[in-house]
């Protein structure tokens, strides 16, 4: 049984409460101002031990499940276990689909509780509460739980995950003047003091256009799946590419449950046109598709008479996938990601003590908590302690909120070899002065 099951099955109960028992560390602060770390992804080893609990000697952690149903006060009128009843501390509410119907996203929910358990026992001190509550994916429930989260006195509210969801507490928490950190991908989500921890598709591209420009790239055509997401990554390659001194060229949208053959030919028709018209010309072909579609769609470049030698095929980071990279085609192909090198470490933790590998958003709810630990210890649990425009290095690298919720990035470009996939191009260690 892993470490997370005894802690999951009281989540239906109104609360749960973790408190963690580790003294928060500090960052010294060069002139320069870099960017602060948050975390490394390495709990601690050493033999740890609270007045409410033990920790193990290999992870550091204290028992999960312990005090479950520790009795709580009101201390300073928020939700507190007895005890820790008499100190000032912070909370943290947790919303996060728990109950939802689909078992992959219950599946994620966990993975990201798990992430945020191991940023606790990292860095939170004895007076750092988190409060998980269940919102099931369900708008009216998210609306219910921010509720809850204001009766408890929270600090900072971690999750949700869906847009929708952010959307429907957004405005009430920031009557309360509470920080939202929420996890979808979804840019409109974001703002109206709602800060988005995901890593946006925007990002991504924004990123390899920047590289395939420094490469002499100037014209780029598209090829991807008719949805919302294709349709999110084309807008968002046309500003790019415009903002970089570039043109997109020609953009084909395919249905994405039937093939790409007529798409790949247009597109094809116009590289080929272009490749001759100019000579010197190389042009970056953004295809952002994943596994068995992506498989079957970049091939029909080639088959179509397309010359991948002057063509950098790129993509996001659906493409981080191993399945994918013996296919003859991608051989040399870009994508970005976050920098593996950062995530190594918490990968590897992770894996260690649940037992399974994490996923994406367990990694980026990690950096969340790490995040706002780090705050709290500050007194800074504020709205400009959020923005700070130097930004913060967690276990997804640098990255610092916009004013607009938005999340800007330091991520690294991947290029597919005969080894794998390698980084070409570390991500920047630190922001451009001045505001996000």
């Amino acid at each position: 049984m892993t470490l997370l099951q005894p802690l999951l099955r009281t989540i239906k109960a109104p609360s749960l409460l973790l408190v963690s028992f580790l003294f928060a560390t500090a960052c010294a602060t060069a002139p320069a101002r870099p960017p602060v770390r948050i975390g490394t992804g390495e709990p601690r080893v050493e033999p740890v031990t609270g007045e409410h609990g033990s920790a193990t000697a290999e992870t550091g952690l204290p028992g999960i499940g312990e005090g479950e149903n520790e009795s709580t006060v009101r201390g300073d009128g928020g939700l507190t276990p007895a005890f820790m009843a008499g100190r000032e501390i912070k909370r943290a509410a947790v919303l996060l689909p728990f109950s939802h119907p689909n078992a992959q996203v219950r599946a994620e929910a966990e993975s990201m509780l798990a992430g945020i358990e191991l940023a606790l026992f990292e860095y939170a001190g004895d007076d750092f509460l988190i409060i998980p509550m269940d919102t099931a994916g369900k708008q009216s429930v998210a609306e219910a739980r921010v509720d809850e989260a204001i009766q408890d006195k929270a600090d900072v509210i971690l999750g949700p995950l869906f847009g929708t969801n952010v959307k429907a507490i957004r405005e009430r928490a920031l009557q309360k003047k509470i920080p939202v950190i929420g996890f979808s991908n979804d840019r409109s989500a974001a703002g109206g003091g709602a800060y988005l921890a995901s890593i946006p598709p925007e990002e991504e591209v924004s990123r390899m256009v920047k590289y395939a420009a420094s490469k002499g790239v100037r014209s780029y055509v598209f090829l991807g799946p008719d949805t919302a997401y294709g349709r999110q990554v084309e807008t968002a390659l046309r500003a790019d590419a415009f903002m970089n001194g570039g043109t997109v060229l020609t953009s084909a949208f395919y249905d994405p449950d039937s093939g790409a053959s007529a798409e790949a030919r247009s597109v094809s028709s116009v590289l080929k046109t272009e490749l001759a018209r100019n000579s010197r010309a190389k042009i970056g072909v953004f295809i952002p598709e994943r596994g068995v579609k992506l498989l079957s769609v970049a091939p029909l470049l080639p088959y179509n008479g397309v010359d991948l030698g002057r063509v950098m095929l790129m993509g996001t980071s659906e493409w981080d996938d191993s399945s994918i990279w013996r296919e003859p085609t991608l051989s040399g192909a870009l994508y970005a990601r976050t920098d593996p090198d950062n995530l190594a470490a918490f990968t590897d933790t992770y894996n260690r003590i649940y037992g399974r590998k994490p996923t994406d958003l367990a990694a980026e709810a990690y950096d969340a908590a790490a995040l706002t630990v780090r705050l709290a210890a500050e007194d800074n649990l504020r709205y400009n302690g959020v923005t700070n425009p130097d930004g913060f290095v967690g276990v997804n690298g640098l990255f610092r909120f916009r004013l607009d919720g938005t999340t800007e990035r330091g991520l690294a470009v991947m290029q597919i070899g005969p080894e794998g996939a390698q980084v070409v191009e570390h991500g920047i260690s630190q922001f451009p002065s001045g505001p996000s």
